[in-house]
Order: structure tokens, then C-alpha cells, then sequence
């Protein structure tokens, strides 16, 4: 399993919780500019040039990276507008693209790499980036229900929330929210599963804690962020689900397959 090294986030101003703030304008611009070239370089649209892709690339590259460390203010908000790629997945495709910026894109490795990222659904999560991102009309961002989430706030910050919901963590941040005016609680990992009361059931043994009225149970933040993910990761990876783009998704995560999932044998699903 992965072990996922967290510094609580207290740098930023807190209109939203970690990882639920809405995308900059000035990124979600480059973004969606870097997502039409980079699916215009994989269509073979003419006038692509080299500069214009590398420059997308190194874009993307920091997108799926992101998602992949669950590590910037916004990683949740993104990961949802791609279709929620798993953890691995999209650790999987940041690599394929740090490699490619560096190549000629007339290259026989930067054909192979363009082949192996058409067959991660590469293509397919761009469009759907841009579509759910479209100023004019948005399509619907369709956030799947039953998860197991960390979730954190700034009024609390030696306290995480651990726990399983039927519904989506955003659903359950917004409560907390509403429950306490003026805090801003947010995701610091999250994992789609199939059996929320299985896995709540399971955190409740592994922790030998109770869950409240929300499916949470609370955690002091100095047993370690990164232990308490793993805990986390650990006690619900038989009921882990794959992302959409997966293509044998919706299938259990579980014995051997789940160890052989790519990044650092996680398995993880978003």
C-alpha cells in the first residue's frame, strides 16, 4: 500500500475546505487550453505545434499529478471534472506525460506513449474536462455515490474526520459546514466503494471507535496524517471500487489484482 505524506494545509485562505475549492480561472484556462491541444495533437488536427503540446503537456502533467497526491487545494474539484480517474490511474497517465513532454512528438516512444495514453481513456477524460468546464453549457458533473473519506477543517487542525457516507464527500462537507458557520472543511482522501456500511463497520474495528450520526469518527491528527490514510486504505480495499475509465470498472479491487494495481501497489479508487 501507499503511503501518502499529507502536511496539513494552513497556507491558504480559507473560503473553502482542502481540495473542494473551485479551480482558478487562470488554471482552469490553461487547463482547458491545454486539453484541446493535447486532444488535438492525439486527433492528428493540423497546425498542433511542438511548443504548443509540450507546453500542454507540462499542464496536464501538473493536473493528474495533482489528483494523483490529492495534494493541491482544488485536487477533489479536478479529479470530479476529469470523471474521477483512480489514484493509480492518474499517477499512471502524470508519468506517461512527464515522459512525453521531453520527446519529438514525430518519435516512434512519443507514438508508443500517445498509443498507451489513448488506452488509459486519456482522451476521453480531456473531453469530459472540457465539457463539464464549458462556460456557455456545462455538462452535469456526475460525482458517483458511496465513499470513505478523511475530511478535515482549519478550526480543527490537530482533528481529522474519518469515515463512510452512501452519499459524496462533498455532500457531507457541506453539512459539516452548515453545521459550523464560518468553518470550511475539506477532503484529504477519498475512495469510491461499493459497500459504505461494510466499510464504515470496518473503520469502527480498525480504529475501535464509534461513528457519529454522519458516518465519522474523530482522530487526533498527531497520530499521523499518512498512518491514519493507511489505516483507512487498509481496513476498506475489499469493498474499493475502480474509477469509470477503468475498463473493467465497477469491479471489486481485491487479493493479487489489488497489489498488482500500478502506483505503489495501491489500488486506490476516486
Amino acid at each position: 500500500m501507499s503511503i501518502r505524506l499529507m502536511i496539513a494545509p494552513n497556507n491558504f485562505p480559507y473560503t473553502h475546505g482542502w481540495g473542494v475549492y473551485p479551480q482558478l480561472a487562470t488554471e482552469l484556462g490553461k487547463r482547458r487550453r491545454s486539453a484541446k491541444t493535447m486532444l488535438g495533437f492525439i486527433d492528428g488536427t493540423p497546425g498542433v505545434k511542438p511548443s504548443d503540446w509540450r507546453y500542454s503537456a507540462l499542464i496536464l502533467e501538473g493536473a493528474f499529478k495533482s489528483v494523483a497526491g490529492e495534494s493541491s487545494r482544488d485536487w477533489f474539484t479536478l479529479c470530479n471534472h476529469l470523471g474521477q480517474p483512480s489514484r493509480a490511474l492518474a499517477h499512471e497517465i502524470f508519468e506517461h506525460l512527464q515522459t512525453l513532454k521531453e520527446l519529438d512528438p514525430r518519435s516512434s516512444d512519443a507514438g508508443r506513449i500517445f498509443r498507451m495514453l489513448e488506452d488509459l481513456a486519456l482522451p476521453d477524460m480531456l473531453q469530459y474536462f472540457r465539457e463539464t468546464t464549458s462556460a456557455e453549457d456545462p455538462r452535469p458533473v456526475d460525482i458517483r455515490e458511496g465513499w470513505c473519506h478523511v475530511l478535515w477543517s482549519h478550526e480543527t487542525p490537530d482533528r481529522l474526520l474519518v469515515g463512510a457516507v452512501h452519499g459524496t464527500p462533498t455532500e457531507v462537507v457541506s453539512v459539516l459546514d452548515h453545521r459550523s458557520p464560518g468553518a470550511r472543511h475539506g477532503v484529504l482522501a477519498a475512495w469510491h466503494v461499493e459497500d459504505p456500511d461494510w466499510a464504515a463497520s470496518q473503520i469502527a474495528r480498525t480504529f475501535e471507535k464509534s461513528l457519529d450520526q454522519l458516518g465519522l469518527m474523530q482522530l487526533p491528527a498527531a497520530d499521523g496524517i499518512a498512518a491514519i490514510k493507511l489505516l483507512t486504505e487498509n481496513a476498506i480495499w475489499k469493498t474499493m471500487v475502480k474509477s469509470p475509465w477503468h475498463v473493467e470498472a465497477v469491479e471489486l479491487v481485491c487479493g493479487e489484482a489489488a497489489d498488482a494495481e500500478s502506483y505503489e501497489g495501491s489500488g486506490l479508487s476516486l
